[in-house]
């Protein structure tokens, strides 16, 4: 990721652990769009599954508890703040069925999951995941240690953070909130499952279907219009490099092939072998840490390898995709100013929180060459007379 981002990620990640969250007001909500409809509860065609072991729905050492259960502000704080970078792996704490998975007001996008134990049926809440970062739907059925979703900053939130309930009686079917923390360490019998399960990840519809294609090593139809993967011109780019280009730029209708393929170039030359000074290793130029949250397997089996080109280049995608909903949210919410695809990229090369924090484009200058490089090296690659910005570039 340039020089930029191969030396900012570990401090970008430091600086959004201790990056706080507000979380006001809770419940479902219509989504602002009509034509997208909440996740709805199927509470009466579920059985919820048995509590079994407890777990932190954190992985140890990635939180620090930001704001307690209680009073706060005036109001009253139903759960537990837990700040953590963003895209930490959220875990369910607890086995379950899966009863809301989506929109709710104040959370942003929430996960709710139903269990039954010895004293009834108890929910655990899960809060402040961006769209990308839902990784289950109503009905499924989960077990503890299972990752379940992405650390974000949806909603009324400052700061990217989990927030976690716990309501005896069920958080759908009438029951009440409990502090959280209590219940954790009363029930845990091991702090931590012994193995996060990253595979389970992949239960979502989407996420089931971009699995598949990407196991199977089929591509998704071409997109439409000037964006996406129709605007890349054939043969400009390397022939290993430009089926997985293709696939990657489908994973969010801001994203571009073309900017994929100038920040392969910016980033390695497209050398797959590049190990930078900084330790940042394959064509896309990760972090080792930064690659353990956002790497991911595009082919075959085994664990992600930042030197294959399907899974650095579908992990590019992948992440470029969740520092586009970020910026989104950072644009509608006012925090931030500017053009969606000059800001994403800022946040790829100098960190989210410190273009958040700025509330523009990073004001370094290697980060203001950075943005303004990549679409220009980007027109090489675009098929003539395509706008690589068309849905992408509004100002605010």
């Amino acid at each position: 990721m340039s020089a930029g981002w191969i030396g900012v990620p570990v401090v970008a990640g430091a600086a959004l652990v201790v990056l706080m969250l507000v979380l006001i007001g809770s419940g479902d909500r219509t989504p602002q769009d009509p034509n997208c409809l909440p996740d709805m509860p199927r509470v009466d065609r579920i059985a919820p599954a048995s509590v079994g072991v407890v777990v932190m729905p954190l992985p140890a050492g990635s939180y620090t508890e930001s704001s307690p259960f209680g009073p706060r502000s005036g109001g009253f704080h139903r759960g537990v703040d837990l700040a953590a970078p963003l895209g930490t792996a959220i875990l369910a704490a607890a086995n379950g069925v899966v009863v809301a998975a989506g929109p709710a007001s104040g959370f942003g996008n929430w996960i709710v999951l139903d269990s039954q134990g010895p004293d009834g049926l108890t929910s655990t809440v899960y809060g402040h995941m961006f769209d990308t970062g839902v990784l289950v739907h109503t009905g499924d059925q989960v077990r503890a240690g299972q990752r379940i979703g992405a650390v974000g900053a949806a909603g009324e939130a400052t700061g990217p953070h989990l927030h976690f309930e716990v309501w005896p009686g069920g958080r759908l079917a009438g029951g009440h909130a409990i502090d959280p923390m209590p219940w954790l360490t009363g029930h845990t019998a091991t702090a931590q499952p012994a193995r996060v399960d990253q595979s389970a990840a992949l239960t979502s519809r989407s996420a089931r279907r971009r699995s598949a294609l990407a196991s199977s090593g089929c591509s998704p139809a071409p997109a439409s219009g000037p964006t996406g993967d129709g605007a890349l011109r054939a043969g400009s780019v390397p022939p290993e490099y430009e089926p997985w280009i293709r696939k990657a730029a489908t994973q969010c209708p801001e994203l571009s092939a073309p900017i994929l393929a100038a920040q392969l170039q910016q980033e390695s030359g497209y050398n797959r072998w590049a190990v930078s000074p900084s330790g940042a290793q394959g064509p896309a130029q990760f972090m080792p840490g930064t690659w353990a949250t956002h790497g991911v397997r595009a082919e075959g089996s085994g664990p992600p390898d930042p030197f294959s080109i399907p899974d650095a280049v579908m992990s590019q995608g992948k992440y470029a995709c969740e520092l586009i909903g970020i910026a989104k949210q950072g644009l509608t919410d006012g925090r931030l100013h500017g053009d969606l695809t000059e800001l994403w990229l800022s946040m790829y090369n100098c960190g989210a929180a410190n273009t958040l924090g700025q509330g523009e484009v990073c004001q370094n200058s290697q980060t203001l060459h950075y943005v303004q490089i990549i679409p220009q090296l980007a027109a090489n690659y675009r098929v003539p007379g395509t706008d690589l910005r068309a849905h992408s570039g509004e100002k605010r």
